[in-house]
């Protein structure tokens, strides 16, 4: 491998694996050696156990991920003759037997994979386990706060019990908001356990330029509808390079690969685009990965599935349109490019403006660039969100109540409650809510109870244990596979327009439809000048952090004009702070603009969401919600002042206030939940009634 020198972060993991009993998180941007750092000491550890079992398990997000770390293990093993397996979905049959009769060595594994041990391999895993030493999580920040996380920890519990005593954990992580968050997540009930190890000292070189942009009101009637000039600038910028170019949802994503093919084939220009999703077929996305690989220039759009640290080669620049919708993931973006020590980061955002509805006072505030620059200069500032640690995965209880009773043919609650949370990883589940969720399970027949008191599957829990999707805790939406000439495209949503729909748009290609065949979920396609994107359900925006929402605040009262925005984004923010200061809103979060007032709350969209719904649902007023502003109709601020004030005065309780949601049942088996702790869990993660109305100056 031809290293001169091991980095900071490497000398200290070896340092804190051979010198302590730490449990460990390394946290730092992307290609900083994170996985040498955790590996080079623990391969040294082990190279000397010949015993069976597995000493190391490396647990990965992606499928591609494992098959890239696979590689450099397998380079870093070869030489010490230390056994390394992966196993996930694309995995034969063949290396699992193989790697069955004799576990040793590391094993990298996906979440479900994990899963898929317990319930078909439940007499194996004392074997398995049973010389383990260390667990690796890598990008541990994309397990914290979702339901994939709790499945996680819960099976990582689960599996220390099979294994001695002692068993060190160690996250690899991008940089955290907050660092004593962290460490509670990897190890709630002793976080003094874990140690952090950062590279406080990190520097690079970045480059960055955000681009705005401001629909024309009367489009030239002689203009090709596909000009785009958001697409003009991705084929300057990107055209012939090595690139990402990162889209906020797959229907976008979709829409700005077609119209900048269409551009080039207009133009006579070869095609040096490709895209990236978690839509499209494994061939697909392979196919991607491999061109990014090479020496041919590939310019990607891609979603998410590229912001980890698959190895995508030398990536040149970063594209992204649109502003990210945390100051984490843009970190994550820009840290993609620019991985040799000697080039910079790279990064272009483009923020197209929508074409304005009316011209209110939020369309003259320009909320996408403000966002944007807001995010940039937390950025700067090194800030990144915390870690969302205390949320409630009843779900995923549930699911692991089956996976427990599938394991071990039946159990007791009490074994149950010992396992996943006397001792196990749903810490902040009470005993009485445990026991509503077991009679829950036992109405719908998930579960059932012999006459020794054993609790064992129900017909219903057996069905969906013996389903292969019962390893992931997730929810996946019903899809159709779209086949050419025998070869899956991809795959798309199932929507009411489907059975008319004559095209679609599926990895950046146009194709008519020929035949939907609903019981085999299979649409059948040739390629076509028409096209239509699809629609991709739970693709919308997340919540946003009360400090990006302060921030833009201050951008926009200020006069500072950032030096990395080209001249129309210059323009849209000096224009964005004049109609602030013209408004008033240094002194006064009202506006009354026509017929309607604003309340611009510059929080989080908790509290923002919070004081929408108790206008609406308990003030009884005309309100919408802006995403920056809530606009009242027929009252001024007066009104609203009084209205809210006797409404926090006498607040109604989060779970209250979460009732009036409908649509609460958004993870895997939230319909087993109690009504009452869908309730609960709703209000915890979205509801937040520590407001404050404001008071305004005279």
């Amino acid at each position: 491998m031809r290293w001169e020198e091991l980095r900071p972060i490497q000398v200290d993991a070896i340092h804190a694996i051979f010198e302590t009993n730490q449990n460990l998180i390394i946290s730092a941007k992307t290609a900083s050696g994170k996985t040498e750092a955790a590996f080079l000491p623990i391969l040294s550890r082990i190279v000397d156990r010949k015993g069976p079992g597995i000493s190391a398990i490396y647990v990965g997000p992606l499928k591609a991920l494992i098959n890239d770390q696979f590689q450099r293990l397998e380079k870093l093993c070869e030489l010490a003759e230390i056994p390394v397996f992966k196993w996930h979905g694309d995995v034969g049959s063949s290396g699992k037997i193989k790697f069955l009769k004799n576990p040793l060595g590391v094993l990298l594994i996906t979440p479900e994979s994990i899963e898929s041990l317990f319930i078909n391999h439940p007499n194996e895993l004392k074997r398995l386990f049973g010389s383990l030493s260390f667990i690796v999580i890598d990008e541990m920040h994309s397990f914290i706060g979702n339901e994939r996380g709790a499945h996680l920890k819960s099976l990582l519990s689960r599996v220390k019990h099979k294994s001695p005593p002692g068993v060190r954990l160690i996250g690899l992580s991008a940089t955290f908001g907050d660092n004593e968050l962290a460490k509670k997540w990897l190890i709630p009930r002793k976080s003094e356990s874990v140690t952090v190890i950062t590279d406080p000292g990190e520097q690079k070189e970045i480059k960055y330029l955000v681009r705005g942009y401001v629909p024309k009101k009367f489009p030239n009637e002689n203009e090709p509808e596909d000009e785009d000039p958001v697409v003009l600038d991705v084929v300057n910028y990107f055209y012939g390079k090595t690139a990402l170019i990162f889209v906020n949802s797959r229907e976008r994503l979709e829409l700005y690969t077609d119209k900048t093919r269409g551009y080039l084939e207009r133009n006579g220009m070869p095609d040096m685009f490709r895209i990236h999703h978690g839509s499209l077929s494994k061939s697909e996305r392979e196919e991607t990965e491999d061109a990014l690989k090479s020496n041919r220039p590939t310019a990607t759009f891609c979603s998410s599935t590229l912001e980890m640290g698959i190895d995508v080669g030398n990536v040149s620049r970063i594209g992204q349109i649109g502003a990210p919708w945390s100051v984490n993931s843009l970190n994550q973006r820009l840290g993609r490019s620019g991985r040799k020590d000697s080039e910079a980061s790279e990064l272009i955002m483009f923020i197209p403006e929508g074409l304005p509805k009316d011209e209110s006072i939020i369309d003259r505030l320009h909320p996408e660039l403000l966002r944007a620059v807001a995010m940039s200069e937390l950025m700067i500032e090194k800030w990144n969100e915390p870690p969302q640690i205390d949320f409630f995965h009843y779900s995923t209880l549930i699911q692991q109540i089956l996976s427990v009773i599938k394991e071990h043919g039946g159990v007791t609650a009490k074994d149950l409650f010992d396992t996943l949370i006397s001792n196990g990883a749903f810490t902040n589940v009470r005993q009485s809510e445990f026991l509503q969720i077991l009679r829950s399970m036992g109405a719908a027949d998930l579960i059932d109870q012999d006459d020794r008191d054993v609790l064992i599957l129900g017909l219903v829990g057996e069905s969906i244990v013996s389903n292969f999707e019962f390893y992931s805790a997730f929810t996946t939406p019903r899809e159709f596979s779209v086949i050419h000439k025998g070869r899956k495209i991809g795959s798309i949503q199932s929507t009411p327009d489907l059975e008319t729909r004559e095209f679609l748009i599926l990895a950046g290609r146009r194709w008519e439809i020929l035949n939907v065949d609903f019981e085999k979920e299979v649409i059948l396609v040739e390629p076509s000048k028409g096209g239509k994107v699809p629609k991709y359900f739970g693709g919308g925006g997340a919540d946003i952090h009360r400090r990006i929402r302060e921030k833009m605040h201050e951008v926009v009262l200020s006069d500072i004009i950032p030096t990395y925005l080209d001249k129309k984004a210059q323009m849209m923010l000096k224009k964005a702070q004049h109609a602030a200061r013209s408004a008033g809103l240094a002194t006064n979060p009202f506006v009354v603009d026509g017929a309607f007032t604003y309340w611009f709350t510059w929080t989080g969209s908790a509290k923002h969401r919070t004081l929408f719904t108790l206008g609406r649902e308990f003030g009884g007023m005309k309100v919408e919600d802006e995403e920056i502003a809530l606009k009242f109709k027929g009252v001024s601020p007066a009104q609203i002042l009084e209205k809210y004030r006797a409404l926090v005065e006498n607040c109604p309780s989060p779970e209250e206030i979460a009732e009036k949601f409908q649509g609460r049942t958004s993870e895997k088996y939230d319909q087993y939940v109690p009504e009452s702790l869908q309730i609960a869990a709703y209000a915890k993660r979205y509801i937040d009634t520590d407001v404050l109305v404001p008071k305004i100056e005279s």
